[in-house]
């Protein structure tokens, strides 16, 4: 009895243990994708430090101005490459942000007296006209 019971406690710790490594391939690849975009995110960070540092030295006048230009241009282009390599990382977040924005900032106008309307109105609150 106690061999069988020995048995079972060595069977479902086995299990236990094991368990992690035969979860899908999914969860560690999320992980890693989290961690490139917490990378990148640290990167722009830095980028961000290095233009404000260039602006400073640039007013305090330790830069040219072709050098100051120079840098800035180089540190612009290269945080311009860190957030498009961060939005292509969440695809869905940013073309939801966009949508959002797109929604705000699109303004909607009755077609009977032309003033302006809610975007989720259905009746002009002006005349009182069907919105299309």
């Amino acid at each position: 009895m106690v061999e069988i019971i020995g048995i079972l406690l060595a069977i479902v710790t086995a299990v236990f243990v094991g368990y992690p490594l035969f979860q899908k391939q999914k969860t560690k690849v999320s992980f890693a994708l989290n961690h490139r975009a917490q990378e990148l995110e640290a990167r722009k960070a830095e980028i961000y430090a290095a233009i404000r540092d260039i602006d400073f030295d640039y007013r305090m006048g330790k830069l040219s101005q072709e050098d100051y230009e120079a840098l800035r241009n180089q540190y612009k282009t290269e945080a311009i490459g860190m957030m498009k390599q961060i939005d292509a990382m969440a695809p869905d977040k940013t073309r939801r942000r966009q949508e959002t924005a797109a929604a705000k900032t699109t303004a909607r106008f009755c077609h009977h007296c032309g003033q302006p309307v809610a975007a989720e109105g259905q009746f002009c609150g002006a005349c009182g006209g069907k919105l299309a």
